[in-house]
């Protein structure tokens, strides 16, 4: 009997968020208790360290050089998000010149050309929010503004049925199906919000406050609900299903459910991790100036770090809510559960909070747990795997063909082979001082900045918090040879853009 998959992702989620990763502040046994009847990945690194670029990594299995959604503000290249005339196309074919180069195939897609149902919940962030009303892209809050979007539920990059939140905080509550559910069945509270002015404990952090929205109406728990619900509307006989949900935190605003964050005020949170930014010496990124904490107080950022860690107790207990429907509608052990996040946050280490353009293992390494029964995948996976794998893994544990030319490898046949397995990143903003390329391997982290060739090299094993750089190390010089020169092959590998082409020329 074919699988049921669901992927959970979160929003700026650092690896060491969860009590399973020892992490004695978090509250997540929802997610501890599905990691260890699942696997527990510690070693995994997403492609990109921000929104848009990393989620397209996850749901093509490429990496930033083979989808090019480079940086936020590019859309996965979809022909129907194009000013696109179908006729250019016959035009080409009947020239005998051949037709455009594919747009990359997503998760949904490929599951969807298996039979399976696909739905999408919550945040995807494959098209800008920020984009032109004109373009016509679902996730621009524009258009919702405008109502183009009030009564559309997809098809969207291969989910048959989307019901998605815009934004973060508490701007979920004013865009997007979340928000036009808010309006309508609890005006109220959506008023109570606007006329609140929360009181702000730290001014030096504005987005860091506690929201008096109830947790019962947060987009969090909505979420759940929504899925909750697909899974009660389910037919016998119906084919399996593919489900994404998407949750937008613990992203900032720092804006936890006060009823939640009242647990979490007077957590003993220990000092960042090099917050004189010591471990960034040399770095570009330093130049580029990207939330320094400058002017900052310690308190201001702990409180911050309670509040991320109340978001993501939220977000456990809707992972609660969800494997308790899976369990009552007689499907968990027939369903797949992955649980992973787009990139992390540096929240006080090296001198920075929020995230960035450059390499750290703040952002870039992240949750993955995964509940497949009967894999025989081991408790624990402390192999370097990418976000790009979780796509061929997927379709692997659920007995669908993967499409070809993928970057990423399914993880049960790499756990089995017992070979050695890496994994990258790719970074830019434009700057051409802030391009980046990473390696992961099973001890280090390297990262070259191409335009002053700067390298920085961080021994995980003495130095997991990545404050001396040893790049420069007469003992690291080989490590440094051959990391860089397996970086400079594979991006050669992975280069092949896919831009979305719409004319012949």
């Amino acid at each position: 009997m074919p699988k049921n998959v669901i992927l959970l992702h979160s929003d700026q989620q650092r690896a060491d968020s969860l009590g399973c990763r020892g992490n004695p502040l978090a509250r997540t046994p929802n997610l501890d208790r599905l990691a260890a009847g699942g696997t527990l990945f510690t070693r995994h690194v997403v492609g990109n360290p921000i929104c848009s670029p990393s989620r397209a990594s996850l749901l093509t299995g490429l990496y930033p050089p083979g989808h090019n959604v480079w940086c936020n503000g590019v859309a996965l290249n979809r022909r129907e998000y194009a000013a696109y005339d179908s006729r250019n196309e016959r035009e080409r074919s009947q020239t005998g010149l051949g037709g455009f180069v594919p747009e990359p195939q997503t998760m949904a897609d490929v599951f969807a050309a298996a039979g399976y149902r696909t739905a999408s919940f919550g945040k995807l962030h494959l098209t800008p929010y920020l984009a032109p009303e004109s373009y016509g892209y679902p996730e621009t809050t524009a258009n919702w503004s405008g109502g183009l979007f009030a009564d559309w539920q997809g098809p969207y990059y291969g989910f048959q049925r989307v019901a998605l939140t815009l934004g973060h905080g508490e701007g979920t509550c004013h865009a997007g199906h979340y928000g036009e559910w808010l309006k309508r069945e609890h005006p109220d509270a959506l008023a109570r919000l606007s006329q609140e002015r929360a009181g702000r404990l730290f001014p030096e952090i504005g987005d860091l406050y506690a929201s008096s929205l109830p947790f019962e109406l947060h987009h969090t728990h909505w979420l759940a609900q929504q899925l909750v619900e697909y899974l009660r509307s389910r037919r016998e006989g119906e084919p399996p299903f593919f489900a994404f949900v998407g949750f937008p935190d613990p992203h900032h605003p720092f804006t936890p459910c006060r009823e939640i964050a009242e647990a979490f005020e007077n957590l003993e949170v220990p000092d960042p991790v090099d917050p004189e930014g010591h471990g960034m010496a040399g770095s570009p990124v330093l130049a580029l100036n990207q939330q320094r904490l400058d002017g900052t107080s310690a308190q201001a950022v702990k409180h911050a770090v309670r509040y991320t860690h109340a978001m993501v107790h939220q977000l456990d207990l809707a992972v609660g809510m969800i494997v308790g429907a899976l369990r009552e509608a007689g499907l968990l052990e027939d369903t797949v559960i992955a649980f992973t996040s787009d990139h992390g946050d540096y929240l006080g280490d090296h001198g920075h909070l929020r995230k960035g353009f450059g390499a750290s293992n703040s952002l870039l390494h992240v949750p993955l747990v995964l509940h497949a029964p009967g894999s025989g995948l081991p408790s624990q996976v402390d192999l370097p795997v990418s976000n790009c794998d979780v796509l061929p893994t997927l379709a692997a544990l659920a007995g669908v063909a993967a499409p070809a030319g993928l970057h990423g490898r399914d993880l049960a046949e790499v756990v089995r082979a017992g070979n050695e397995h890496y994994a990258f990143a790719f970074s830019a903003n434009g700057d051409p001082n802030s391009v980046n390329h990473t390696v992961y391997d099973a001890a280090h982290r390297l990262t070259w900045y191409p335009a002053s060739d700067f390298v920085e090299l961080f021994d995980h094993r003495a130095d997991p918090g990545e404050c001396r750089n040893v790049a420069g190390e007469p003992q690291y010089r080989e490590t440094v040879a051959d990391l860089t020169q397996l970086l400079a092959r594979r991006l050669s590998a992975f280069y092949n853009p896919m831009l979305a082409r719409v004319c012949a020329w």
